[in-house]
């Protein structure tokens, strides 16, 4: 099951003094992060909409674009239509695939096209993140077919992260925790915030469905948002290994 968090448009006004109120802001970002990358890894399948029907979205939002992003994927749940696997599956090719489409036209889920000159894959951003990977012990799958600066490995190597902050929080070890957390926040800025709002601007550009434009206005909305809570999270760990 995949939890939408709560936006936070206010600095915490209680310093966050117990364990399980850190544990649970971040199971809440490993969930959003997960949810993320499967959207963005395949196209949306039944198991997925059924999972949509379950979720409810928040209703109070901080962050502008992040609570339009809720408000459009809650109307778009409601109105269905009589073939949303089908319609999902023709704009998930066209956007992100480039299928049926002519020159750049779409919004390809890789760095290196958002970094490089020439809008290529296979640029230095790949390389880049396959080292990060690496120093973690991670490899991509060889079932997976492309690059390892797509989008939805970069969000799951955030959520991968969190549960990496997870596990260090949950023997009390602050340092570790706080080495995590910043590990969170240099991979945001130099490895998503740095690409996924131009991205995300194509998605709203060349999408046909409500469906995926919801998608990238949560997507920019919650990354941006991300940066102030790791800010504020980090701000909190270091009182804590201060103690």
């Amino acid at each position: 099951m995949f939890f939408f968090p709560r936006c936070h448009n206010q600095k915490w006004g209680k310093k966050v003094e117990k364990i399980s109120e850190y544990s649970a802001i971040i199971l809440n970002r490993e969930n959003l992060y997960r949810f993320l990358g499967r959207l963005y890894k395949v196209e949306a399948d039944q198991t997925l909409l059924d999972q949509l029907a379950d979720i409810c979205f928040p209703t109070e939002c901080g962050e502008d674009e992040l609570a339009k992003g809720y408000r459009m994927l809650e109307e778009y749940r409601r109105c269905l239509g009589s073939d949303p696997l089908t319609d999902l599956a023709v704009d998930y090719a066209r956007v992100f695939l480039g299928a049926g489409v002519a020159g750049n036209e779409a919004a390809y889920p890789y760095e290196s096209v958002y970094t490089s000159t020439k809008r290529l894959i296979m640029q230095d951003a790949r390389d880049q993140v396959v080292a990060v990977y690496r120093a973690k012990g991670l490899t991509k799958l060889e079932t997976l077919e492309f690059p390892e600066d797509h989008l939805a490995l970069e969000l799951e190597f955030m959520a991968y992260l969190c549960h990496e902050t997870q596990q260090a929080l949950a023997v009390r070890d602050w340092t570790a925790v706080s080495a995590c957390l910043k590990e969170q926040i240099d991979f945001l800025a130099q490895h998503l915030l740095n690409w996924v709002p131009a991205f995300c601007a194509d998605i709203e550009k060349y999408s046909k469905t409500e469906f995926y434009k919801a998608i990238a206005q949560i997507t920019n909305g919650y990354l941006r948002l991300e940066r102030t809570i790791l800010e504020e999270l980090i701000d909190e760990i270091v009182v804590e290994v201060g103690a």
